[in-house]
């Protein structure tokens, strides 16, 4: 049992050696949202004023956003949850105003009619 145990911890460590660098800093579309949770409360109605903390997730969204496709999957991400509160204008103004409020330049409008194809 002994000598299983130690093949196992052997193999993890050779394959966490070995295994390539990835990097973590890609964006999805969980990255979109948990960098973005902090915005609902504001494209929502329920504050007044767009919090520190969603601003930090914008900034963060965006450095994370390095390269065309980054910024392009950034984009198919803010364009299908835009897509899910198309009914709602308020929230789709207040949503699209985000990145202006927190002074950074996202490059492309935040809304469901977006070309995403257009994003560089």
């Amino acid at each position: 049992m002994a000598a299983v145990i130690k093949f196992l911890i052997l193999a993890l460590i050779t394959a966490l050696v070995s295994a390539p660098m990835v990097s973590a800093a890609v964006p999805n579309c969980g990255t979109v949202v948990s960098n973005l949770g902090p915005c609902i409360s504001y494209a929502l109605g329920r504050a007044t004023f767009v919090p520190p903390a969603c601003c930090a997730g914008v900034r963060n969204l965006n450095a994370l956003a390095t390269t065309t496709a980054d910024r392009r999957t950034v984009c198919y991400c803010l364009k299908s949850l835009s897509r899910a509160r198309a009914g709602n204008p308020a929230y789709l103004n207040k949503a699209s105003g985000i990145p202006r409020a927190c002074r950074v330049r996202v490059g492309y409008p935040i809304n469901p009619n977006v070309n995403c194809n257009s994003v560089t």
